[in-house]
């Protein structure tokens, strides 16, 4: 394998919430391979379906905490904000921050990055590089 010359290179899956991670992708400087151009690495948006089973979702997740607040989960280990949240899902902020306080509220946390730390602890999420 040679060395990597030029801009970092990511082909980006066609799953919903492609649109948000796209938009984040390029905030950062990062280009977007076009069809048919070689890519560095592939990006998926967070939570989506991977080869094996589903990063987090309902199977990850213990019997007290519903689905949407394991996605919602997901995304806060990710950095995304509330209002990208909302976009991605389709809510909005408001239900979010609902959702983020009956979260903490089961976690036992105040924050987000208490809330994430947690889930890594129980298991309920995972880190994937």
């Amino acid at each position: 394998m040679g060395l990597l010359r030029g801009p970092l290179r990511l082909r980006l899956e066609d799953l919903p919430g492609s649109e948000a991670l796209a938009a984040r992708i390029r905030a950062q400087g990062l280009i977007l391979a076009g069809p048919g151009e070689e890519a560095d690495l592939i990006a998926r948006p967070l939570g989506a379906a991977l080869p094996g089973g589903p990063k987090a979702g309902p199977q990850a997740s213990p019997p007290h905490l519903p689905a949407r607040e394991v996605e919602i989960l997901g995304y806060l280990a990710d950095g995304w904000s509330n209002e990208e949240i909302a976009s991605v899902l389709g809510i909005g902020v408001r239900t979010v921050r609902f959702h983020l306080a009956k979260l903490y509220g089961t976690l036992g946390v105040g924050r987000r990055g208490e809330a994430v730390r947690e889930a890594l602890k129980l298991g309920i999420i995972t880190l994937e590089f």
